[in-house]
């Protein structure tokens, strides 16, 4: 029998909103050991990017070159979520029969360019989606032989790879069946959690990336309860593994990034958002 679900081959990347993307570029270079491999800037919506793969994923710097220029509908989402995580991105084989089929399953797509666009939140269960059929400019990904989670090796903070995307809902129902019937998700596991507070947890596999979404029993209250609270896309840390935790904590101590247990919805530690210009990392054993 045929599958008709959206095919996603890979996550391309996560996106960071930020006010600096120079700032956030050596942010990311310095404490994770993120590599750059290329930098643009997308007149339509007048904003900048870097891009730059921490391990085995990749990272997407974006700002507003003109943040006051509220015509355009980046700075329009920045000014209201401010510097977080924005989105990540879906790699589909065909842009506009991709749109097209989120749009007869009621999706609701914005900023439709053709070879990419996005999901809105309120379609996929609560997380900001971009889909994409194109390849990012001169990425290593695509260069046979020249890519894997191996270019992180020998970096201080020993990052390894990629555990998980965390996501935090308010409708966990939705997005387990969107990222399941809609595009050809699969769920790994469906339980409970007390990280960092009672709640569901459903970890899929996404193309080639780990997402988990988590359902706090209170959704006003606690660490999850205030991210709901405030006007978010969904994307509550990204979560990588370390080789050593004792060799991460004394990098970031280095660099000045303060370290903390609170809110981590995995059994490890994060940088303080604060000190990552707004993004949530946290770190686990490898």
């Amino acid at each position: 029998m045929s599958d008709s679900r959206i095919h996603v081959p890979r996550i391309i990347h996560t996106i960071h909103a930020t006010t600096d993307i120079y700032a956030c570029r050596l942010l990311y270079q310095d404490a994770l050991g993120g590599l750059v491999f290329a930098e643009n800037y997308f007149p339509a919506e007048d904003r900048d990017c870097a891009l730059l793969y921490v391990a085995n994923h990749m990272v997407e710097p974006m700002a507003p070159r003109n943040p006051e220029d509220m015509s355009k509908p980046y700075a329009r989402m920045a000014s209201k979520i401010g510097q977080a995580f924005h989105s990540f991105e879906l790699k589909v084989e065909d842009g506009k029969a991709a749109s097209q089929a989120f749009r007869d399953a009621g999706a609701t797509v914005a900023s439709d360019y053709g070879v990419f666009f996005f999901v809105k939140p309120e379609s996929t269960g609560g997380v900001l989606l971009e889909v994409c059929e194109t390849a990012m400019p001169n990425d290593p990904y695509d260069r046979i032989g020249g890519w894997g989670e191996q270019v992180g090796t020998g970096h201080a903070s020993g990052v390894l790879r990629l555990d998980h995307i965390a996501c935090v809902t308010q409708e966990i129902d939705k997005a387990v069946r969107f990222f399941t019937e809609v595009v050809d998700g699969e769920v790994l596991s469906d339980a409970r959690t007390e990280l960092p507070q009672p709640a569901r947890r459903v970890l899929l596999q996404i193309g080639d990336a780990r997402v988990a979404f988590i359902q706090p029993d209170d959704v006003g209250g606690g660490p999850l309860g205030a991210f709901l609270g405030k006007t978010q896309n969904g994307i509550y840390a990204l979560v990588w593994q370390v080789a050593e935790e004792a060799h991460a904590r004394a990098h970031f101590d280095k660099l000045k990034l303060r370290q903390t247990g609170e809110g981590c919805v995995s059994p490890g530690f994060a940088i303080e958002p604060d000190d990552f210009l707004g993004a949530r990392h946290e770190f686990v054993p490898g």
